[in-house]
C-alpha cells in the first residue's frame, strides 16, 4: 500500500472516496430504506465522476496556450454543471432516489478532501 502524501494525493482521494462511498452503501443497505442506498450510490457516482472530469479538464488547460485556455475551461465548465444538474433531475424526477441519499452521496469527495487535508495539517504540525 501507498503511503500518503502530497504526491499521490489524488489517487488518495478517489480511492479514499470510493472506499467511504462503498461503506455507506453497504451500511445504509442494511439500515435504511432501498431508495436511500440507491441516492448515496448514484450520488457518489457522479460525485467521482465530476471529480475525475474536472481533473481532465485541467490536465488539458494547463497544455494549452493562454488565450485558448479561458474559453476551453468555461465551455468545459458549463458542460460539466450542464450533464451534472440533468443527471441530478432525472434521478429526482425518477422517484427512486432519496433527496437526502444523494446529497450523503455527493458528499463524499468533500469528505475526503477535508480528511486529507487534516491529516496533512497534522502531519506537519500545522
Amino acid at each position: 500500500m501507498t503511503e500518503k502524501d502530497e504526491n499521490n494525493l489524488f489517487v488518495n482521494i478517489v480511492k479514499g472516496s470510493f472506499l467511504l462511498l462503498a461503506a455507506l452503501v453497504l451500511i445504509s443497505g442494511f439500515v435504511m430504506p432501498y431508495r436511500v442506498t440507491l441516492g448515496i450510490m448514484a450520488g457518489g457516482i457522479i460525485a467521482v465522476g465530476n471529480f475525475l472530469w474536472l481533473r481532465s479538464v485541467l490536465v488539458r488547460i494547463f497544455t494549452l496556450l493562454p488565450n485558448n485556455a479561458v474559453s476551453f475551461n468555461f465551455s468545459r465548465y458549463i458542460l460539466r454543471l450542464t450533464v451534472s444538474a440533468f443527471l441530478l433531475y432525472l434521478l429526482i424526477t425518477s422517484g427512486k432516489f432519496a433527496i437526502v441519499g444523494l446529497l450523503i452521496g455527493l458528499s463524499t469527495i468533500v469528505v475526503i478532501i477535508v480528511a486529507n487535508t487534516l491529516y496533512f495539517a497534522i502531519r506537519k504540525g500545522g
